[in-house]
């Protein structure tokens, strides 16, 4: 297993590792339940660096990623950052990510570690065509993730530019405790947060600076996962995948089916939205007594109508929620349903999506 840059600190905490996506990975430092309540009610800080990082250059980088996202690109403005799916010829999802752009010529974009290289070999099949370069940055930075209500408020007077005079999904490069960092407001946890890429020379002083000099709690896998969940953000190979299409994943929001624009996977779409499709996410929310777990299936009137694709006992609400592939004709709020949990049934119910939401996130 791939080791991050800064395991001896994770292991100087005492953290528990487990393999994800190919890396040992710190899950937690102390309970996740505790790690979980520190970035919903103070502030946690994770070590996301297993995730890939490419720097897109050339003077046709705009058209090269109109083409290879559905999302709006050209209306992108510098300092801006866009989430999007990247789709296959036939609508499927081959990854989600975040695109940041500099200036029409220069684009940072950040995906999933487990698709960094299926997606690196993606991208690099069109960079001729459009004349771009596409540097894979992955092993030369590291990214922390510093999250929760008073994340803003403890990292003002340590960054030259703080995280509160940036709009939400903006980023710049300013510095952080007297480095050099790519700082953008974004997150994964439904807090308000920032996500700040540094190279790896100085992640360690950036890491102690955070954890020691703050005070900030480090957090691992386990709590990111249920924070996520609670949101109701997908997580790549659950409620994404391949053999999936964004229309029925939760992410037509994020795919620009009107425009002129043409890009990889629009005419299957289009297509698919013509006949009509039959599933959707969904969330749930337990009634009776069980867990909805990964994989467990979804029954209406004792027909398998879906299955789990996330769920766990919501540490911030205390009830047990999951997000589900279900059948449009159940996917209605309010409908009852069951999980079948160790094969026997569960009350259920589809609930209102997110499970849990921070009036302040987009503040």
């Amino acid at each position: 297993m791939k080791r991050l840059p800064l395991h001896p600190e994770h292991e100087a905490r005492g953290a528990k590792f487990r393999e994800f996506a190919g890396f040992d990975m710190p899950l937690y430092y102390g309970k996740p339940l505790e790690e979980h309540h520190a970035v919903r009610r103070e502030v946690g800080v994770f070590d996301i660096s297993h995730m890939g990082q490419f720097d897109l250059t050339g003077e046709r980088a705009e058209d090269f990623l109109s083409y290879l996202l559905p999302g709006k690109v050209r209306a992108m403005q510098d300092g801006q950052a866009l989430y999007a799916p990247m789709l296959r010829e036939d609508g499927g999802i081959l990854d989600d990510l975040i695109v940041y752009r500099y200036q029409p010529g220069h684009f940072r974009i950040i995906v999933n570690a487990g698709t960094r290289e299926k997606d690196l070999a993606w991208m690099r099949s069109f960079t001729e065509e459009f004349g771009v370069r596409l540097e894979d940055l992955s092993a030369d930075w590291c990214l922390l993730a510093v999250q929760g209500p008073r994340a803003f408020w403890l990292l003002e007077r340590h960054l030259t530019t703080p995280p509160s005079a940036l709009g939400y999904y903006t980023f710049a490069e300013t510095e952080a405790f007297g480095q050099p960092v790519f700082l953008a407001r974004t997150g994964y946890t439904g807090e308000p947060g920032c996500e700040i890429a540094v190279p790896v020379a100085g992640a360690q002083r950036l890491w102690r600076s955070l954890t020691g000099e703050l005070g900030i709690a480090p957090i691992g896998l386990a709590a990111r996962d249920t924070l996520r969940l609670e949101a109701c953000m997908a997580l790549y190979g659950h409620e994404l995948r391949e053999e999936w299409h964004p229309l029925e994943s939760g992410l037509a929001w994020a795919v620009e089916m009107d425009g002129e624009e043409e890009f990889i996977g629009k005419k299957a779409l289009r297509a698919i939205k013509g006949v009509g499709y039959s599933y959707r996410m969904a969330g749930l929310e337990a009634t009776g007594r069980g867990i909805p777990r990964e994989g467990y299936p979804v029954l209406r009137d004792g027909r398998e109508v879906g299955r789990v694709t996330s769920g766990a006992l919501s540490p911030t609400t205390g009830k047990a929620i999951a997000l589900a592939r279900v059948l449009r004709e159940v996917a209605k709020v309010g409908t009852p349903v069951q999980v079948e949990v160790r094969g026997k049934p569960v009350a259920a119910t589809i609930a209102p999506r997110p499970f849990y939401k921070n009036p302040a996130l987009k503040a």
